[in-house]
């Protein structure tokens, strides 16, 4: 992802240089001879690739570390066998072959990247949630607003947005809370219970701004409290969604997959059809393609393939309600 050179490329740069044994480079060389850089790891967080002309950024010179990186290869570029002496240690055949490797947010992008033909975006959600969308538009970048660009594992690039909504998630809800009902989201709908960004506000689309809560604040451990907590992240993905030039479904990923509130006001919001993924392997399923370059269908990733959106304009009203009161 590209930034403005910043704290973020400091703590990279600072970790390649004071850890080259953990980095996935130093693996494919030890394990090959061969020396190189994956694309896709190369496009997130670190400044050092410019994926619009699918090369190393000026910043590479300016640091004068050109002939410390090794050359950029794509992820699924076999690096060769494993070295003589690692079939020795190891009893693994001469011929074992080692692939360049993957980010792991590309590697839950690929299996989608190959099966869809329409535009599309992912939110993998997380401690971060990180909303990346596909097809072929071109929108401004805008740091503040943690609009990014990402590499897929083809070398492309793509618009991204990220917010902290596993975090915003735990700090908002306060501590353990019943499950959602139809009448605790019917009283949060009537009352207009609203939660204003940023809960994390050095992050996201709304940072800086500082949260609150419109109306009567629901108790905490409530139900009425998880349908607006789970409102909020809805409503923040939908912003990302907005700037990162989004088109067609939306395929959520994680653990906000399994929250039908969450899902439900998404699909309102945007008037998308949303796909939940309910499969945990989806990072070990796209570096699996890498080798495979087969195509992992929607139902064998775990997609309920079912409409999320609900059938009062009520949560699309509510929706519209909570942008007008956002900083």
């Amino acid at each position: 992802m590209q930034l403005p050179v910043d704290a973020t490329s400091a703590r990279v740069l600072k970790w390649a240089d004071s850890g080259p044994s953990l980095r996935p480079q130093y693996w494919g060389h030890r394990l090959t001879g061969v020396a190189a850089t994956d694309v896709t790891s190369l496009g997130c967080h670190t400044d050092l690739w410019n994926p619009h002309e699918g090369r190393f950024s000026s910043l590479v010179d300016r640091l004068g570390i050109a002939d410390k990186i090794a050359p950029a290869r794509r992820s699924a570029d076999i690096l060769g066998p494993i070295l003589p002496e690692i079939a020795t240690l190891t009893g693994l055949s001469p011929n074992t072959p080692v692939h360049c490797g993957i980010h792991d947010s590309n590697a839950s992008l690929l299996p989608h990247n190959l099966s869809q033909t329409e535009p599309f975006s992912v939110v993998s959600s997380g401690a971060w949630t990180i909303v990346m969308s596909i097809g072929e538009q071109s929108v401004p970048l805008d740091p503040d607003k943690d609009v990014l660009i990402n590499v897929n594992a083809q070398g492309a690039a793509v618009p991204s947005a990220r917010f902290m909504g596993g975090r915003e998630h735990d700090l908002a809800k306060g501590g353990p809370y019943r499950e959602a009902t139809e009448t605790a989201m019917a009283e949060v709908l009537a009352k207009g219970i609203m939660l204003t960004p940023a809960v994390v506000p050095e992050t996201g689309p709304n940072r800086g701004c500082t949260s609150r809560w419109v109306g009567p604040e629901p108790r905490i451990g409530s139900a009425e409290r998880g349908v607006a907590v789970a409102f909020y992240l809805a409503l923040v993905t939908r912003r990302c969604l907005e700037l990162v030039g989004h088109r067609g479904s939306i395929i959520v990923e994680g653990p906000f997959a399994k929250n039908s509130v969450y899902l439900q006001m998404l699909s309102a919001a945007t008037g998308c059809y949303v796909a939940p993924m309910v499969s945990a392997t989806g990072t070990s399923q796209g570096a699996a393609l890498l080798v495979s370059g087969s195509v992992i269908s929607q139902n064998a990733a775990g997609s309920s393939l079912v409409s999320q959106k609900p059938e009062t304009d009520r949560w699309a009203e509510y929706a519209s309600q909570w942008a007008e009161i956002c900083c």
